[in-house]
Order: structure tokens, then C-alpha cells, then sequence
């Protein structure tokens, strides 16, 4: 009877604390709403988050294949000469006006600019434009720099180099301060007419005295301090000065344009890869310090010098190089 009674005291006391529990929650106050924060907890990434397999590629930018004029004789037709690069698949034409200084040149005529526009007619017909052009003799010439850089303008070239005066008082000129001196004052004559026929002047590396050093070329360049005036870097005049292509690691300005050359020691105009200039340190450092112009051929010895006949084999050798070269030197756009 007892085990009875406790039985019942337990159900009944449970009973007491389910309702006593039930009325205790319905009577409690509501939650205080938290207070929203105005800080924001930025996590960054341990691992990139793009996958540059899938990233789409940047366009690479070609150079353009110009090959030098040059690779005909003193006089050649120009208009067959432009039929001929063409054909064989050239990108566009450096205008070797130090060809055409001969007596009775239509270069030296009175109407020279009418000679330039007729070629510069034709280049557009058959889809081959001048690119480039070298004017004769150097920056102390201006009669033929005046021409060089008017006739440029009219066929359609941005760039005309123009050696350096290398000489003075009939000695070769060795000191830098002194080259770079009477250099800058000869262009600075003739950057009014360049800029006002769009030109831009390029110097270049040549073979004597402070003429050799491409850094000198360079610092000509930082001097004149003009958009109208850069430099053109030879491989084959530093190579057998003894500068390779790493040199242009050390120079002030990255040149604009480069003369493609290889040598075997002397200052041959040879294919790329019939000397032993390091054609893969060029391009690698051509990439190093950003340059971004074209590939420019002034490898012509080996046409020059051959039977015309035997011309367009060689010449397509050259452009198979030129090929190879402008891969490698291909940049990012």
C-alpha cells in the first residue's frame, strides 16, 4: 500500500513541474535583438584564384619583316625592286636613299618628291608599305638629310636613320662629352623639319671612335630629349666592335628599331645564322628591355653580291630567318 501511495506522489509531483515549466517560458521577456555590426572581416586567399590554364591568352603582337632596299645594286628600279619584295612575301621596305646619290638620280632631281610619290603609289597598289629609310652620308649632311627626310614623309616611312658625324678636325672622335655634344646640336637643326613631316630620326651604331658604343648612341638620344629623335641598334657593327646583344641592357633609352645583321667578326650583312652573332640572347634581350618595334633585315651583302638571277633564292632565305626571328620576338600587346 505504500509503494502505492509513493507511486502516486511521484506522478503528481511531475505533473506540478510540467506545468510550473510551461507557464515559466510563456512569461519570460522576448530576446533583445543583437546589434548588427558595420565591420567587415575580409579573408584573403592563400591560393590564386583565377587558374592560368583557363585564363585566356594575351595576343601576341608580330613585328613586321622589312628588309632593306639595299639588297639591289646602286640604281635598281625602285618599282621592280618593290614588285620583287613583295612577291616574295615581305612585310614592308626599308628605302636605302644612301643608293641613290648618283649623278643623274632622280633622288638628287628637282622633283624628287614626285619620284617618292610614284613609289609610294605603287607600295600601296600592291599592299607593301615603306616602313623605314636611311638617309646617305650623316647627321652633318643636310642637303641630303633635308631630302631624306621630306622623301620619307611621302613614301609613307615613320623612321629615317641617319648615321652620326663621327670626325672632327679630321680625327676620329673618342671622347663621349664631345660626340654627344656636336651630335645633338646637328639633329636639333633638323627636328623642327622632322617633326613637321611626321619623321622620327633615328641614329645608329656604327664603327669608329665613340660611334661604336651603343651607350653613347643611346645617351645622344636621352640628350636631345625629342619624340622625333631615337635610335636604331646594329647587331652586326656592335658585334664586330665587340658588344653583344646583352649591351642593350646597359643603354639609357631601348632603341626603336633595330638593322638585323649577322657577322663572322667584320661588319658582314649576313643572313641570321650565317655568322655567329647569339641570335637567341638578341631576341631574349630585346624582350628583357622591351622592345617593340620591327623586325628590320639590313642583311643584304649576300644579294647584293650575287647574279640577279640568283637573287630570289636568297632572298627567301632570308625572309625563312626573318620568320624565325619574328616569332621569337613577338610581345605582348
Amino acid at each position: 500500500m505504500k509503494a502505492f501511495w509513493a507511486k502516486i506522489t511521484a506522478w503528481f509531483m511531475a505533473i506540478i513541474a510540467f506545468f510550473t515549466g510551461l507557464f515559466s517560458a510563456g512569461n519570460q521577456p522576448p530576446e533583445e535583438p543583437k546589434p548588427e555590426t558595420t565591420s567587415e572581416v575580409i579573408v584573403m586567399p592563400t591560393e590564386p584564384t583565377s587558374n592560368p590554364a583557363t585564363e585566356p591568352a594575351v595576343p601576341a603582337v608580330l613585328p613586321q619583316i622589312v628588309t632593306t632596299t639595299d639588297v639591289f645594286e646602286t640604281g635598281y628600279d625602285a618599282i621592280t625592286t618593290i614588285d620583287r619584295l613583295a612577291g616574295l612575301g615581305y612585310e614592308g621596305i626599308d628605302m636605302g636613299f644612301d643608293y641613290w646619290t648618283f649623278s643623274g638620280s632622280p633622288f638628287g632631281a628637282d622633283d624628287y618628291l614626285g619620284w617618292a610619290q610614284s613609289l609610294r603609289t605603287h607600295a600601296d597598289a600592291v599592299g607593301i608599305p615603306y616602313t623605314h629609310a636611311h638617309a646617305p652620308a650623316d647627321a652633318g649632311n643636310a642637303y641630303w638629310l633635308e631630302r631624306s627626310i621630306r622623301a620619307s614623309q611621302v613614301i609613307g616611312a615613320r623612321y629615317c636613320v641617319v648615321h652620326p658625324v663621327y670626325t672632327k678636325d679630321g680625327s676620329t672622335i673618342t671622347d663621349k662629352d664631345t660626340f654627344v655634344e656636336l651630335n645633338a646640336d646637328l639633329i636639333r637643326k633638323m627636328l623642327p623639319l622632322a617633326e613637321a613631316c611626321g619623321v622620327v630620326l633615328l641614329s645608329e651604331n656604327i664603327l669608329w671612335g665613340a660611334s661604336a658604343d651603343p651607350r653613347i648612341i643611346a645617351d645622344l638620344v636621352k640628350t636631345v630629349d625629342s619624340p622625333f629623335f631615337g635610335w636604331c641598334f646594329d647587331t652586326g657593327h656592335a658585334h664586330c666592335k665587340g658588344f653583344g646583344p646583352q649591351i642593350l641592357t646597359e643603354c639609357s633609352v631601348v632603341p626603336l628599331s633595330v638593322h638585323i645583321q649577322d657577322s663572322v667578326g667584320g661588319d658582314d650583312h649576313l643572313i641570321p645564322g650565317d655568322g655567329n652573332i647569339d641570335w637567341d640572347a638578341f631576341t631574349r634581350t630585346l624582350h628583357t628591355v622591351g622592345y617593340t618595334g620591327d623586325c628590320v633585315l639590313e642583311a643584304h651583302h649576300q644579294s647584293l653580291y650575287a647574279a640577279d638571277s640568283e637573287r630570289d633564292p636568297i632572298l627567301a632565305r632570308l625572309l625563312e630567318q626573318g620568320k624565325t626571328l619574328q616569332q621569337a620576338m613577338a610581345y605582348s600587346a
